[in-house]
């Protein structure tokens, strides 16, 4: 059935949802925080240089700076939920969750003090002083919150820098709110003027690894053209960020890989004064653009200008009270680093609060029934799914209303639409209970259950009572269409729920091999083997691979198929030889998607190569090429395999395929 035996065709909308709380803590920007609950973090202790350093660090000597920040950040969502449509006119999708926009400006004066060196770290101390700042958030000024972070950002922050000029940890006063901490960790981030451990020479270039807000980054420093001759002690050097280090977020269940990236443009100008050790000048600006699964989600542009005004040496008295300060502050709260991730929790709770707002179920559910009616010619689908899907997270009693309503909602109705979708992303005991009930009361209602059934199914943890609806539909239910459809449920569920229990994952596995065994006609064996294809059991194997030998190409060609995730030697090996040996095309392309779905080993890799050179039929040509393309950064000959193909095969489809690999790449990624 449609929907269970592919999931490579799309992502799911719980995909999405990970996607969109990882964007969230993979942008790092400065306004994240204003929606987040408060950021925990690890001490971080400062490393030492290896070598010496053009900074003097002069106990007690201050350095006050003129300062003008600029921030500019937004984002838009609404990419990674394209199956959801929107009739909402452009202008208006700032008032989304989803979208956010902010121009911050900071200006007035940076003094730095040099306290004491602890171990291989300076400590000093930042403050901001007769700060001028601006905030607009969504297109209207925030007066009141920009006096908010005025006043937090002229607060004391203390600092361990390497000797060498990077700040490992700041240390902030308490009661500093996490938007002001934000805009303290990002301008202190720009400032950074880190030099390498070994002595630099006239021509020197280089590299080191840095951290801001966004994440970790390698800034490249170099040389610039002085201004005031070569003799001067002042020297040019122009900074920018190479690129952002990539990060792999961790699953509850392992690693999730999530194609994402931060794509850094820009360049500043420091002029560092090497007679007294220390930074005159740094000015310029920067830009970021965020990427998730390739699309465009998140732009920041920041500018900074700091130039030194004056110096001056503090009493040992003020030195003192400075110090004393810092020990109490040490007492209440620990050093964290610049770049601070947010809990996935809180991230995912913020995103739901600022979705939800002032909406209730009552007028989520009159603002539905105004839609079904089609009342409202501008009515947005995807606005309402995304409030179904917070308050179902905020409020998980909601679900037993819910529940009723989709007991009685037409089969092909926007309710059925968009609740059952809504349940199943956020997936709580709660919200499976909804779908439960709403299943139980449309058991006949083949329309209805395929809208319930799917959405049940791809639940991350589902619960007994989950499996228990579909187990009873997928045996015991009298129509042949919905057995069919509950089995291939069941399946994607048992495989779900093999993280979890692996006792009752493997009773509904058993259950379906025994009916296999059982089974008298062609039909009902592929529907089987297809349950049990979802499933990806290994305790399946041995019957599969029995089917794999059949008479019959279509129930070879469904075994193969079977066989996609199930993690074992000899499913790949089965596989393998099929792909090679196998008179019916139909077989050897299953073959080939089933290997598509695993990692590419050595001896894939090599009999997948001679399949796509010498392979009678183009569709398993084709097939064996995506997987190729796929494995490309393990196996680098392929692609060379593409670029010859792009011009040489006797294939059009091939080398139209192979075309429109490389048009994605630059000419020199095929050299």
């Amino acid at each position: 059935m449609k929907g269970y035996s592919d999931k490579r065709q799309g992502l799911s909308t719980k995909a999405i949802l990970k996607l969109l709380v990882l964007a969230f803590l993979f942008l790092g920007v400065l306004w994240t925080t204003k929606f987040y609950g408060r950021q925990q973090a690890q001490p971080v202790k400062p490393t030492g240089a290896s070598g010496p350093s053009p900074y003097q660090w002069s106990v007690g000597e201050r350095t006050t700076y003129q300062i003008s920040y600029r921030s500019s950040s937004s984002s838009n969502f609404r990419g990674l939920f394209g199956d959801l449509k929107t009739s909402e006119p452009e202008g208006k999708e700032r008032s989304s969750g989803l979208a956010f926009s902010f121009e911050t400006t900071v200006k007035g004066n940076l003094t730095s003090t040099v306290l004491e060196q602890r171990g291989d770290g300076i400590l000093v101390v930042y403050r901001m002083r007769s700060l001028l700042v601006t905030l607009i958030a969504n297109g209207y000024e925030d007066t009141q919150q920009a006096e908010s972070i005025r006043a937090e950002l002229e607060k004391e922050v203390f600092a361990f820098v390497s000797p060498l000029g990077k700040i490992h940890s700041v240390l902030f006063d308490p009661s500093m709110g996490n938007l002001a901490q934000s805009y303290a960790r990002a301008i202190l981030a720009l400032t950074q003027f880190t030099f390498p451990g070994e002595q630099i020479s006239e021509s020197d270039s280089w590299e080191v690894q840095e951290e801001d807000p966004s994440g970790q980054y390698i800034a490249a420093y170099q040389r610039c053209q002085d201004t005031k001759g070569t003799e001067t002690s002042m020297k040019t050097f122009c900074k920018k960020k190479n690129r952002y280090l990539e990060e792999h977020p961790m699953g509850a269940t392992g690693p999730i890989t999530i194609p994402k990236r931060i794509i850094p443009k820009g360049e500043f100008v420091a002029l560092f004064d090497f007679a007294v050790g220390g930074l005159s000048s740094l000015k310029g600006s920067e830009s970021q653009t965020i990427l998730i699964q390739n699309k465009k989600v998140g732009q920041v542009t920041n500018s900074l200008h700091i130039a030194s005004l004056r110096k001056e040496m503090l009493k040992a008295s003020e030195v003192a009270s400075l110090k004393s300060l810092f020990s109490a502050r040490e007492k209440m709260t620990t050093p964290v680093s610049l770049y601070v991730k947010p809990s996935p929790e809180k991230a995912e709770a913020s995103i739901h609060e600022r979705e939800l707002g002032e909406a209730t179920l009552e007028s989520l559910l009159a603002e539905l029934k105004e839609a079904e009616s089609g009342a409202n010619p501008n009515f947005d689908s995807t606005a309402l799914y995304l409030k179904f899907k917070s308050l179902i997270y905020l409020h998980p009693e909601s679900c037993e209303t819910l529940g009723k309503v989709l007991s009685r909602a037409g089969a092909k109705s926007l309710t059925m639409s968009l609740l059952p979708k809504a349940l199943s992303t956020i997936g709580h005991p709660q919200a499976q209970a909804a779908l439960v009930e709403a299943i139980k009361a449309r058991s006949s209602d083949k329309t209805a259950l395929f809208r319930l059934i799917n959405p049940l199914a791809t639940v991350s943890e589902p619960t007994e009572q989950a499996e228990k609806a579909l187990r009873n539909l997928a045996f015991d239910s009298k129509d042949p269409d919905i057995r069919a459809m509950a089995q291939l449920a069941l399946g994607a569920q048992a495989r779900r729920i093999a993280t979890s229990s692996s006792e009752r994952a493997g009773k509904i596995v058993d259950r379906f091999i025994e009916k296999l065994k059982r089974s008298s006609s062609p039909e009902l064996t592929k529907q089987l083997l297809l349950a049990l294809g979802n499933a990806g059991s290994s305790r399946a194997l041995p019957e599969i691979s029995r089917l794999a030998a059949s008479s019959l190409p279509d129930i070879r060609a469904t075994a193969l198929h079977a066989l996609r995730f199930i993690d074992s030697p000899e499913a790949e090996a089965l596989l393998i030889n099929t792909l090679s040996s196998d008179h019916d095309n139909s077989v050897r392309v299953a073959a080939a998607n089933s290997l598509g779905y695993r990692e590419m080993t050595e001896v894939s890799f090599k009999v997948q190569k001679q399949i796509f050179l010498r392979d009678s039929s183009v569709t398993v040509r084709m097939k064996v090429l995506e997987n190729l393309w796929k494995a490309e950064k393990a196996f680098q000959e392929v692609r060379s395999l593409v670029k010859k193909a792009a011009s040489e095969d006797p294939s059009e489809d091939v080398r139209k395929t192979a075309k429109n690999i490389m048009s994605q790449y630059p000419e020199s990624y095929f050299k």
